[in-house]
């Protein structure tokens, strides 16, 4: 296979309208009520997981009769309408504190399960899921009741065909891992690996990545595109970062990139065989990792036979609507037995709270100002600099040429004054007189 197998422009998916349609609120609206999710952003656009996750499991369970929507953190300072029938909290920094009291809440704990436990609001939830059983029991000891709630996948978005086009597959390797301005683990281990083609690496601020001989680096491409760039790879590179491999809470990757005919190859084995997922390769270094995507063709179709087949009878987000109905449902029925309002206290500190988050934007931004000024004013003191050393080098040619000019000076007069010069001056002078006579 050529290095241009892997589409670097790979086309959207249509369902990529429709998603939009669910984050804009197009289907708040549902004969079950509404269900919204507490999530970082509204914009598909930006790349951000959490709101994926939520629109997948949102799209299943508007099959099922829920009206879906979202709710983005640049409202979190607002009081959640009350027409929400459940909230789902995608965050650890959403305090539920504006939500009605009438409105179950569910704590959906994907990863930090850490910060999750440490809440002191995790009680109030009605419901709390986790998304493997290590953190399922790490919360245990703080909540009385936790439901295992992995992730999943749109299998309607992610499939080993594309509708109407046939399916060509490389044998190159790729990974879609975003840098979000913290180092990840795996670019250590991608900074030497060393296969027989470069791994094709799609990443979120790419220009900050640093380069190297095993890599061919590109942009990150939208979310809807992944399903045409994991049908042409034969391997994907997932990484899970530290927090998360911990508990043993996966990437969504995993799904997505078996669902598509892809054989992932990770960096965390706990909570694979929990999953069924436990023939995926597991690297931690460069060479654990080029013996992972040198597996055989033949070997690896087999195993991405028997995985896919466990993906799609377990890990999809239909799948997952209906085994969540019946948390929804108690959740549901505890929040109608409330009346009044929230804790004062708990709504008190969900102001705070966001009066906390906006000031730390503002923070930022006035860091990111004067980093951006601190950055100009070096560029223009090296500038001065420059200028400076040029002038310095330009005055000291001048003296340099001046005491030269000076000493010259100074040895013609010296010359000039001389008896030797006087006394061939007058000969010269005799010589000319006789040669005109």
């Amino acid at each position: 296979m050529t290095q241009s197998s892997i589409p670097t422009t790979p086309s959207s998916s249509p369902l990529a309208e429709e998603y939009a349609a669910i984050a804009r609120g197009d289907h708040r609206v549902g004969p079950r009520g509404t269900i919204r999710f507490a999530v970082s952003t509204d914009d598909p656009t930006e790349g951000k997981g959490d709101l994926f996750v939520a629109l997948g499991l949102a799209r299943a369970l508007r099959a099922e009769g829920w009206g879906v929507d979202v709710w983005p953190v640049h409202r979190w300072a607002e009081d959640v309408p009350a027409d929400t029938t459940v909230l789902v909290s995608m965050i650890e920094s959403f305090v539920p504190g504006l939500v009605p009291a009438g409105t179950a809440t569910i704590a959906w704990v994907r990863n930090w399960t850490a910060q999750w436990a440490s809440l002191p609001w995790l009680g109030e939830y009605d419901a709390v899921w986790a998304s493997s059983s290590p953190a399922r029991d790490e919360l245990l000891r703080v909540v009385d009741d936790v439901q295992v709630v992995p992730i999943g996948v749109d299998l309607d978005l992610f499939s080993a065909e594309a509708p109407g086009e046939p399916t060509v597959r490389s044998d190159r390797t790729v990974t879609t891992v975003n840098f979000w301005g913290v180092r990840r683990g795996v670019q250590d281990v991608l900074e030497q690996v060393r296969p027989a083609e470069p791994i094709v690496w799609f990443a979120a601020n790419v220009e900050h990545v640093e380069p190297a001989p095993g890599v061919e680096l590109h942009p990150a491409v939208s979310y809807f595109a992944l399903p045409e760039v994991y049908r042409s790879a034969a391997f994907v590179v997932d990484d899970v970062i530290a927090p998360a491999a911990a508990f043993g809470t996966l990437n969504s990757r995993l799904y997505e990139s078996l669902a598509c005919g892809a054989l992932p190859v990770t960096t965390c084995a706990l909570g694979l065989d929990e999953l069924g997922l436990g023939e995926v390769p597991v690297f931690h270094d460069a060479p654990s990792l080029e013996r992972a995507i040198g597996m055989p063709a033949v070997e690896r179709d087999a195993v991405v036979e028997r995985l896919r087949r466990v993906v799609l009878e377990r890990h999809s987000y239909a799948t997952r609507a209906t085994e969540v109905a019946p948390s929804l449902a108690v959740a549901v029925a505890r929040a109608a037995e409330r009346s009044g309002v929230r804790d004062p206290l708990l709504r008190w500190t969900a102001l705070q709270r966001e009066e906390l988050r906006e000031a730390v934007r503002e923070r930022d931004v006035h860091r990111s100002g004067v980093e951006d000024i601190n950055r100009r004013l070096i560029v223009s003191e090296e500038a001065v600099a420059v200028l400076d050393q040029a002038r310095r080098a330009a005055e000291e040619a001048r003296l340099r040429a001046e005491t030269e000019r000076d000493a010259i000076a100074q040895r013609y007069d010296a010359l000039t004054r001389s008896a030797e010069y006087r006394v061939l001056r007058r000969l010269g002078g005799v010589a000319r007189s006789l040669r005109f006579r």
